[in-house]
């Protein structure tokens, strides 16, 4: 016999789901009255959640004790539950919604249906009665949990860039039972087996990423010079690496702005009981000398963007407008658009003509430049054919 004074009853308790979030917050929320736990099945990360607060049955034919017993989906359990129980059924779901092919049943035996909002009571009642059904909303309780620390690395997933030695490490994190949460972007299909671990597709844009990081981590048997630790130290983010040649030339250094692993993991350890002592640091910039290097000279960039340009197709008109949809968004206007696609002319960016010449797709039949102070069009002059 299982004999509490409240039961929550669900089937099947499975890894994820809102109403497997509902039973932890319930019983994480009133762990301090005589409540569990009974389900069919249960992953086994769930049963170690709810354990924390309450005891877990794997019901196989019991006869449940109790005063009152909330039940979720079905109502198999009811004839286990004895007659003077108080037995609640939750609706988490509005049934009358033509996407569901099936909905709680009313049932004698049920003293009230519970809905989650008042506008899923209201849709609810009519398909319910002669039961009634009454408002709880879903309890949540919020932790003021720890923030966990953010590793970023972007790399090739290959043994030569480590990814042996960060498998090292996750596993080392995980046995640790370390708060954190890595970010790998990578076009590479590795798996680490942790669900600490989230994978990114390669991207150029990694500076939103290294925005939130705590470290950025790079486990190369070799670099020269790593971009991806350097843009981390500029933005004074510690770095997780191994003992590359050129840490001291440039100023990093173990336990100031770096924890260094060694190449064959010994000291993963260490880096792990380390790692939530967050180095705090301002590093030196390199002088990158390329102002000795370049020639002494204006851009004149900016100036040809405002440059203006008509030009005109010489191919098919749907080969510009399929490069269009790769390059850029239809971004100008075709005039005369009924006429042959071979005769149609426009205005557009110097720079994107420039590109279309390039495929052969036009000719620049006219230069436009824009005074863009005072708005004014500056006399254009005709291309000459050749």
């Amino acid at each position: 016999m299982i004999e509490h004074a409240n039961i929550i009853f669900m089937p099947n308790i499975s890894a994820l789901g809102g109403i497997e979030t509902y039973v932890y917050e319930l019983v994480k929320k009133y762990y301090y009255l005589d409540i569990a736990v009974v389900c069919n099945k249960i992953h086994p990360t769930q049963e170690e959640r709810i354990r924390k607060y309450c005891k877990v049955y794997k019901h196989k034919g019991e006869i449940i004790n109790c005063k009152v017993a909330i039940i979720n989906y079905n109502q198999e359990i009811i004839k286990y539950i004895n007659k003077d129980a108080k037995i609640y059924q939750t609706i988490h779901a509005d049934y009358t919604n033509p996407i569901y092919d099936h909905s709680p049943l009313p049932n004698k035996r049920v003293y009230s249906f519970l809905g989650i909002t008042k506008y899923l009571v209201n849709k609810m009642a009519n398909m319910l009665k002669p039961n009634k059904i009454e408002l709880c909303y879903n309890p949540l309780t919020i932790d003021d949990d720890n923030k966990p620390i953010i590793i970023v690395s972007a790399t090739r997933l290959h043994k030569h860039k480590g990814v042996d030695r960060m498998k090292c490490l996750i596993q080392k994190l995980d046995k640790a039972k370390v708060n954190y949460i890595w970010f790998v972007i990578s076009n590479d299909d590795i798996n680490f087996n942790s669900e600490n671990v989230i994978y990114i597709p390669t991207r150029l844009d990694i500076s939103r990423w290294l925005k939130i990081a705590d470290y950025v981590c790079l486990l190369s048997d070799s670099e020269a010079c790593s971009y991806t630790l350097n843009e981390a130290l500029y933005r004074n983010i510690p770095i997780i690496t191994t003992p590359l040649p050129y840490l001291d030339e440039i100023g990093i250094k173990d336990g100031v702005n770096a924890y260094i692993m060694d190449f064959d993991c010994s000291n993963v350890d260490t880096i792990v009981d380390r790692i939530t002592n967050i180095p705090k640091f301002n590093f030196k910039r390199l002088d990158d000398n390329y102002k000795n290097i370049f020639a002494d000279s204006k851009s004149t960039y900016e100036e040809e963007k405002l440059m203006k340009v008509k030009v005109k197709c010489i191919k098919n008109y749907y080969d510009i407008e399929e490069d269009e949809r790769k390059v850029y968004s239809m971004d100008v206007a075709y005039e005369n658009p009924n006429q042959h696609p071979n005769r149609v002319e426009w205005i557009t960016t110097r720079e994107r003509a420039d590109h279309l010449v390039s495929k052969g797709l036009v000719e620049i039949v006219e230069i436009i430049q824009e005074d863009k102070k005072e708005n004014k069009k500056k006399p254009t002059k005709k291309v000459e054919k050749k």
